[in-house]
């Protein structure tokens, strides 16, 4: 059947006449198209996939491309019904047609399956900004059945990120994952057609052992699932980055809590051994206590019957409380202690006579007897937050605090070359930023660097206001940040500048 210059044809398919609408995307493999399936009583809209297979494409590609386009098929008509989360099969067929860009005789694969009315995530978080942990939470409880679902039925996805999640517009809280195929891989050569294990995935969220070609499984889709919520919760996400350290940056967006930061830290485990092995347990994580985690049994050789049990790894939880909680009760507490601040500006005092050390990276730091330190576990996950200082004027004060933290860069990086990064860091991940300071600025009697500037939390939608500090030394950078709802940042900044920064102190740590 002739493609008419603009004018969509009616397409005859096994099972109906489809009439194409409009095009809803593209790219070399092909296009899809919203259509109505003309031979329902309802008339239903759906969605159609054209494979266009080019005649420059090696046999070889061109089997492989087929194969990719019938296997999502066959998923889609045997666990659409059944999943919940994936759309339904209504046809597949082949034609031969006049392609319409190379006016020749060309062969086109179909496939019909349902339309999911809704965004991606991806054009959400776009349109919205960045995920509150209430949205990503639902996000997990819903999508975690389907995906243990198909996983019991030997399917791995091999392609979760945020434009391959759609929330429905007709169901409330309702995600469903799409594209099972994975046709650009074939074609750009990046899989085997012979493999029976085929590797699919885009980078920035596959895990190491896919971006290998290496032998993936179940904890391969959780990973990407886990590298997605992160993206949603953050806004940010590096392009091309094969290193997930690169995916935390949790000081700067402290609304995550501490367990769903555990849950996805062990999901987004560099080695399979240590993550969750199915989509079930991470269930079970997210709805139980966050009670401490069990041993880990030694990894034996049988990989096939290998059973995990909770990594004893350092307790990410307690990182993350640095900077986790501390906008979630914002609204609370924002009625409560603005009012006592506005009323006890004046009698603020410095009351030195604590000391907060951590020996493993040999620092100590004075904070008044007014305020309490927490210390966290060192992780590069978390950005290598070790310690959270804040006043204790209320259990409700969740909006100042002074962060520690901890970066390793290379030998070879000098203190202007770290400043130049982290300043435009700061310009690209804070919203609305200005900048009102920088200069060199001494901490520990050691040349460093200091920057002040204001942003617009995402979450709570107020001015916060941020100075960060830091020095080098041994190729590690030691950044004190203080941070406060901007109106809330003066009143406690006698406390941070001459009694915190002017006491902190590295002793050099022995080999």
């Amino acid at each position: 059947m002739n493609e008419i210059q603009g004018q969509l044809p009616i397409l005859a398919g096994n099972k109906g006449r489809y009439q194409l609408l409009r095009p809803l995307g593209g790219g070399s493999f092909g296009d899809t198209f919203l259509a109505i399936d003309l031979d329902t009583l309802t008339q239903r809209h759906c969605v159609i996939k054209r494979l266009r297979i080019d005649n420059h494409y090696s046999s070889e590609i061109v089997a492989g491309i087929k194969k990719a386009f019938e296997r999502e098929a066959q998923v889609l008509e045997d666990l659409g019904d059944r999943s919940g989360n994936i759309p339904c099969l209504y046809d597949y067929f082949s034609l031969t047609v006049t392609d319409p860009q190379l006016n020749t005789p060309q062969e086109f694969n179909y496939l019909v399956q349902q339309y999911i009315e809704g965004e991606d995530l991806s054009k959400e978080l776009e349109q919205q900004g960045r995920f509150s942990e209430a949205k990503v939470l639902t996000l997990l409880n819903n999508i975690l059945p389907g995906l243990d679902f198909i996983h019991n039925h030997n399917v791995i996805h091999r392609d979760i990120k945020p434009s391959n999640i759609v929330r429905s517009n007709a169901e409330d809280d309702k995600f469903y994952l799409i594209d099972f195929g994975a046709v650009k891989q074939v074609i750009k050569g990046d899989i085997s057609t012979t493999e029976k294990s085929i590797v699919f995935g885009t980078i920035s969220y596959a895990p190491p052992e896919q971006i290998k070609k290496e032998k993936v499984d179940y904890s391969s889709d959780l990973y990407a699932l886990a590298a997605s919520c992160v993206q949603l919760l953050t806004g940010e996400f590096p392009d091309d980055s094969r290193d997930v350290n690169n995916l935390w940056n949790w000081q700067k967006y402290p609304h995550i809590s501490e367990h769903l930061g555990k849950i996805l830290r062990r999901m987004l485990q560099e080695d399979p051994y240590y993550r969750f092995q199915s989509a079930r347990e991470v269930m079970e994580a997210l709805n139980k206590p966050d009670d401490k985690p069990p041993g880990l049994s030694p990894r034996t050789n049988n990989d096939d019957k290998t059973i995990i049990i909770p990594p004893p790894q350092p307790q990410f939880i307690k990182v993350l409380l640095i900077t986790a909680i501390i906008l979630t009760a914002a609204g609370v507490f924002i009625t409560l202690y603005r009012y006592q601040i506005q009323n006890s500006q004046g009698s603020i005092k410095t009351i030195p006579g604590k000391l907060f050390t951590d020996k493993q990276f040999g620092i100590e730091i004075k904070y008044p007897q007014d305020w309490k330190a927490e210390k966290q576990e060192y992780s590069p996950l978390t950005g290598g937050t070790i310690a959270k200082i804040f006043p204790n004027t209320s259990s409700l004060n969740l909006e100042v605090g002074l962060f520690i933290r901890i970066e390793d860069i290379q030998k070879s990086q000098t203190l202007s070359e770290y400043n130049q990064a982290a300043i435009e860091q700061i310009k690209k991940s804070v919203r609305n930023v200005q900048i009102l300071e920088q200069q060199s600025k001494k901490l520990d009697d050691r040349e460093g660097y200091k920057i002040v500037y204001t942003g617009q939390d995402q979450i709570h939608n107020f001015r916060f206001k941020s100075m960060e500090v830091w020095t080098i030394s041994d190729s590690k950078v030691y950044i004190l940040t203080y941070r406060a709802e901007e109106k809330l940042y003066d009143p406690f900044l006698k406390d941070v500048e001459q009694t915190m920064m002017r006491s902190f102190h590295i002793e050099p740590i022995g080999l």
